[in-house]
């Protein structure tokens, strides 16, 4: 699944820095945060950006999907399928996040009842830094494939799989189908070529955009990756709805 290229910031130290996140259990959408009280922030930051019936900007949706899916009634609120994430106020006068599906109905969905849900240990390891920086410098170094990709077929693209929607080149997102998601294909790449992801120096451009200061590097993998990755076009919401296997990285989490 397909995640914002910049580096998201809530708390946690900047790019570079290869700690562990020893207080920061929680991960949306890899975005982390050190407390349930910043999920609760960043959903209220959304909700007051959003009025109400307006729909919730695409840059939001992977974040607020990844929440909502720890909703004990998830399966049942997002039956057949959600085509977007919109606002409304309740008869009490809060307000809240609301649930658009595919046959046009709407439901509301509480995002305290979801931060509730999620788990308060986390089983795996937390993911350091420097490995975020690294995976954030190769989803740079593919954004023209992935752009160019998106502007060969937009045209002739019907409706998003997921959400039934038509695809526009506003609406649609670049997925890569799995088991051949981003994540496997970087992996298998940095394994067969014997990289350290903690030791490899990214950089950054215009302050925000990771990228890897190794040219060569730069260039292999994009070429490994146009060689193997099978893309597709789905809507925003519908990509933003996808839960991809995560990758165990631990292997290859040491220095040379």
């Amino acid at each position: 699944m397909e995640t914002c290229f910049a580096f998201q910031s809530h708390g946690f130290p900047p790019p570079g820095d290869v700690r562990r996140y020893a207080t920061m259990p929680y991960v949306l959408a890899d975005e982390e945060f050190r407390t349930k009280q910043h999920v609760t922030d960043r959903c209220r930051e959304i909700i007051a950006a959003t009025p109400d019936g307006a729909d919730v900007v695409s840059e939001h949706l992977p974040f607020l999907f990844a929440l909502f899916q720890h909703h004990d009634e998830w399966p049942d609120k997002s039956a057949g399928g959600v085509v977007r994430i919109t606002t409304q106020t309740t008869d009490h006068g809060t307000r809240c996040f609301a649930l658009v599906r595919t046959d046009n109905s709407t439901i509301d969905i509480s995002f305290p009842h979801s931060i509730k849900h999620i788990p308060t240990t986390r089983k795996r390891d937390l993911l350091p830094q420097g490995l975020l920086d690294y995976r954030n410098a190769g989803r740079t170094a593919i954004t023209d494939q992935v752009r160019d990709f998106r502007d060969q077929h937009v045209a002739t693209a019907q409706c998003c799989p997921i959400t039934g929607v038509q695809l526009t080149r506003d609406n649609a997102a670049v997925d890569h189908v799995a088991p051949l998601t981003f994540d496997r294909l970087l992996y298998d790449f940095t394994l067969a070529n014997g990289i350290s992801p903690l030791d490899t120096k990214v950089g950054s451009r215009s302050g925000t955009i990771a990228v890897f200061e190794n040219d060569q590097l730069t260039l292999d993998w994009a070429a490994y990756h146009r060689d193997n990755a099978e893309l597709r076009l789905l809507s925003r919401s519908g990509h933003a709805q996808l839960s991809e296997a995560r990758i165990d990285w631990s292997a290859l989490l040491h220095s040379k």
